[in-house]
């Protein structure tokens, strides 16, 4: 099973904000047994937006997307999406109602942008932001999901564990990843993976070994993939 994330805005590219998004979705998709393989990260272009999915649609069994799904123009996720996959923007009337209950919590005027965040591409499956005014899309294509998720943090965090992770369970079934890591004091680098060597070339096949030196210490890191948890 392998998976990757796409985060795409300018802002992520020119240093205005720090991807936190892939961070913890690598942490919350690792413990669910989903690794990942690669996370890419793509301007507000639709041309680099439909390579970016397109190619990682062919290497990848699971894509999440994060970004792009707002209500301004430099916002084109969704119409990208829908292109890409033959897809009309058609109004999803629960999405419509639930936006119109917040603009009005928020005193924010229910205007046409607003309002254009019901319309979802006609195929997808429409995963609700009980949070914000963009909802999540689920989409299928030869056996593969792609989903695109609000790139602010806190709405694609509900969104994930309440629904993402809940329908990828159900779709396809995870074997555990399992990581262990041990800390070491007083020896380089290059001395200590000499110093290991011989047990480092004995481990079994399915356990990787990671340095991971600092200033201060050298974190071992043991990992076994798809594996079964309790082995």
């Amino acid at each position: 099973m392998q998976a990757e994330i796409i985060t795409i805005g300018d802002e992520i590219l020119i240093g205005q904000i720090v991807d936190t998004n892939s961070a913890w979705l690598g942490e919350k998709l690792n413990a669910a047994g989903i690794r990942i393989h690669r996370i890419t990260s793509v301007s507000d272009t639709a041309r680099h937006i439909e390579q970016a999915v397109g190619e990682a649609l062919k290497r990848s069994d699971v894509v999440i997307c994060t970004g792009g799904l707002g209500p301004t123009k430099d916002d084109i996720t969704k119409h990208t999406l829908a292109r890409m996959f033959g897809m009309a923007l058609v109004r999803d009337e629960a999405v419509y109602e639930q936006v119109r209950r917040m603009t009005e919590l928020r005193h924010i005027d229910f205007n046409e942008l607003n309002q254009a965040q019901a319309l979802v591409p006609e195929g997808c499956v429409v995963l609700p932001n009980r949070c914000g005014t963009a909802p999540g899309m689920w989409f299928e294509c030869d056996g593969r999901v792609l989903v695109s998720l609000p790139g602010v943090p806190f709405e694609m965090k509900a969104l994930v564990d309440e629904q993402v992770l809940p329908r990828l369970c159900e779709h396809f079934r995870f074997r555990a990843i399992v990581h262990r890591t041990a800390i070491t004091f007083g020896m380089a680098e290059s001395i200590l993976a000499e110093t290991i060597a011989g047990w480092e070339s004995a481990l079994p096949g399915y356990l990787h070994l990671a340095y991971l030196p600092s200033a201060l210490c050298i974190r071992l890191r043991l990992s076994a993939y798809e594996i079964d948890r309790e082995e």
